[in-house]
């Protein structure tokens, strides 16, 4: 992405038990997480990292939009907890990188910490529970901002969604009416974050010594329509397969990106 564009946003969704501003703030200051309140600002005062903080009244749609972006935890008690949110918080700052991508992350805890009742990603459409959240807000160190921003949707095509929060590209590939296309695309994609290869069109990628061998070219991704949160300003990459089986690799996935000999 060109240098001169500024980094996309990040919004995350937290509701909450707070019945107006001033409560949310009090809390806050009685959770002793370390963050201030300044005006529309949430500031985090030993690092200085500030991002907008919105506070809304309750949403009535609020239950139905976390059970669509959270159906792994849909049938548990803190999911029935978002019915009962009396206040709405949008927490906004910029993405475009792991760093900035985590310090959002932890800024949302501090909110959990304070009566926040779960966290739902407007930049990728996933919602994840409180203890959840806590869990890869803990294991940061181990890429779980991977896990908490990208999620996978599967139709015609399987893609990635949400790798712009990290500063990446997203991944497209073909379904082929098996589970594996999702895989490949999670490797694929934790393959780019936690390694941050230098990546071409016409190289070659596979999951494994012995999977299918898939070539990346450029794609402009999924069209979202205008200012969506979805868009990735970085683009896409396609991955078509060039062959069943991967043969003459080095051995190991993180080896496994190798470029085409004609």
């Amino acid at each position: 992405m060109p240098e001169s564009l500024p980094p996309p946003s990040i919004v995350l969704c937290v509701p909450g038990i707070w019945s107006s501003r001033n409560e949310l703030v009090e809390a806050v200051v009685r959770s002793g997480s370390g963050y201030m309140f300044a005006g529309q600002i949430l500031m985090h005062m030993p690092t200085g990292q500030a991002f907008e903080l919105e506070f809304h009244a309750p949403d009535p749609r609020m239950g139905a939009a976390f059970r669509a972006a959270g159906p792994h935890w849909r049938d548990t008690p803190a999911m029935d907890a978002i019915g009962s949110h009396a206040s709405v918080v949008y927490l906004v700052g910029p993405g475009g990188s792991s760093g900035n991508a985590e310090a959002l992350m932890l800024a949302a805890a501090a909110l959990l910490n304070a009566g926040g009742l779960g966290v739902k990603l407007e930049s990728s459409g996933v919602a994840h529970s409180p203890a959840d959240w806590r869990e890869l807000c803990a294991n940061v160190h181990l890429f779980s901002a991977h896990r908490a921003y990208v999620l996978y949707i599967t139709g015609p095509q399987v893609y990635s969604c949400g790798m712009h929060c990290l500063g990446l590209r997203d991944a497209i590939v073909d379904n082929d009416g098996t589970p594996e296309a999702v895989e490949l695309l999670r490797v694929f994609t934790r393959y780019m974050f936690t390694e941050s290869p230098t990546l071409r069109a016409g190289q070659t990628f596979s999951a494994d010594n012995h999977a299918p061998v898939y070539r990346l070219n450029d794609d402009p991704g999924p069209d979202y329509g205008d200012g969506s949160l979805y868009a990735n300003p970085y683009g896409c990459w396609r991955l078509e397969r060039v062959s069943t089986l991967s043969t003459s690799k080095p051995p190991g996935w993180r080896a496994a990106l190798r470029r085409l000999v004609s």
